[in-house]
């Protein structure tokens, strides 16, 4: 992908292309196992196809796709293309589902003191920033709230103010669709390095007399090239507003400068071609029936071309964010450590007939291990094919279960990790499977977690 000039918010930032790492560095050696997720499903009889297996690790993410499953499930036997047909659909109206989705998105400004020259005489300014955010959890008796936007909403590497955090704005209120009232929020954490931050809303009484909701996430994995997509937040300032479009790409890595710009970011994006402007930062991407696939965060620029708008998908987004408001005392988030290096050794595209959707599958490869870490003393290996990732509580509660089809997957499942889970791995190695299990005792340890703030 070639280079473009990305913006977003108040920020400058700028896109590129790079490949992803955990940890370490060090040569891949040969291997001659071929096994993916779809291939093992198939020769193990749990699976008819390849692309049988894959749509069946999906959450359908339109309406119509639902409403397929559901026939299918009660004796359907024709292609989803045939279902439409059959049903006469002509287009599904959004409206309703958008102006849901507007009572869970909310405009943030954010005050920030900056030296200003006056003549002469450099004399200290408030400065505001405006961008937008979603609401993540809600209490509405209490008028309590989790909201969830960019790190460079909330930061500010110019401000030479006394902020509890160094550049992030004390100085924070939000305001809902449709009501001129602003509401206090108090920053509560974030990861610069992946461009989120939690903010609190406390005892609001706008919030308990109002009609606002929580979002309901999507699964951001499960998103389709061409799907209709919306963009709420607060382009310039100016107010809730949505823009409509189509989501371009499922999931790309760009680089992006960091907020404080001292280093560039490689952050997991969806690409979408519906309307991104400066202040739509924090606000959501949410699908047809109104669920919130991704955080708007940056736009690209680029003389000739098209412009195109960025989202982290839910799947990190919130990921993250619920990891920031689990470890609220260190104002960050914990990634868990595996110490390893994963590639992607193949990468294919499926289409699937009975479904009319493409399917992307990449063979995770571990390319290096970090003598001591948690990948190590697990029993995995360099050029073992990682299948599957499922993390579970000490309970036998499972957290999460998942077939690593695409590489980011295993990185964002990382952060669903806490202390006292287990996180077991099956592998193909030398065309044959293994399982293998750690479980993390210690919380926040430097040997078994990163913390990203």
């Amino acid at each position: 992908m070639r280079k473009r000039s990305i913006v977003a918010g108040a920020a400058l930032l700028v896109t590129g292309i790079l490949a992803v790492s955990l940890a370490g560095c060090s040569a891949l050696g040969s291997s001659s196992d071929d096994s993916t997720p779809s291939s093992v499903a198939v020769s193990n009889g749990t699976a008819s196809s390849r692309e049988e297996f894959l749509a069946s690790q999906e959450t359908p993410s339109t309406y119509e796709r639902r409403l397929y499953e559901e026939a299918v499930a009660d004796g359907y036997e024709g292609t989803f293309v045939e279902f439409l047909q059959e049903i006469g659909y002509t287009g599904q109206d959004a409206t309703a589902s958008v102006n849901s989705a507007l009572t869970s998105v909310v405009g943030i400004e954010c005050g920030f003191t900056e030296t200003t020259m006056s003549g002469w005489r450099p004399t200290e300014a408030t400065v505001y920033s405006a961008g937008a955010g979603v609401i993540y959890s809600l209490d509405k008796s209490e008028g309590d709230a989790y909201i969830v936007t960019n790190y460079h909403v909330v930061y500010n590497k110019d401000s030479v103010g006394t902020e509890t955090v160094k550049h992030v704005s004390d100085d924070i209120v939000v305001y809902l669709y449709g009501y001129n009232e602003v509401i206090e929020a108090t920053y509560v954490g974030g990861a610069m390095d992946y461009d989120i931050a939690v903010l609190k809303v406390d005892n609001s009484d706008v919030l308990k007399e109002s009609d606002a909701t929580a979002i309901t996430p999507a699964d951001s994995d499960s998103i389709t090239v061409g799907e209709n997509v919306y963009a709420i937040g607060n382009p310039e300032g100016e107010g809730i507003s949505a823009s409509s479009g189509v989501v371009s790409v499922t999931a790309e890595y760009i680089d992006i400068l960091s907020s404080d710009e001292t280093k560039t970011l490689s952050l997991l994006e969806i690409r979408t071609d519906a309307a991104v402007n400066h202040g739509n930062s924090g606000g959501g991407l949410f699908n047809a029936q109104g669920e919130l696939i991704g955080i708007v965060n940056a736009r690209s620029e680029e003389s000739g071309v098209e412009a195109f708008g960025y989202a982290i998908p839910s799947n990190l987004a919130l990921a993250v964010a619920q990891n920031v408001i689990d470890n609220a005392d260190a104002k960050g988030a914990y990634r868990a450590s595996l110490g390893l290096t994963v590639q992607t050794k193949s990468s294919e595209s499926l289409y699937d007939e009975t479904t009319g959707k493409t399917y992307i599958e990449e063979k995770v490869v571990v390319r290096a291990i970090t003598s001591g870490s948690v990948a190590e003393k697990m029993g995995l290996d360099i050029s073992d094919t990682i299948l599957s990732a499922k993390i579970t509580k000490s309970d036998g509660t499972t957290v999460q279960e998942k077939a690593i089809t695409r590489m980011h997957m295993l990185t964002t499942m990382m952060f669903n990790v806490r202390a006292g889970d287990t996180l077991s791995i099956t592998v193909s190695r030398d065309n044959e499977q293994q399982t293998f299990e750690y479980t993390f005792t210690e919380a926040n340890s430097a040997s078994e977690f990163t913390l990203f703030a």
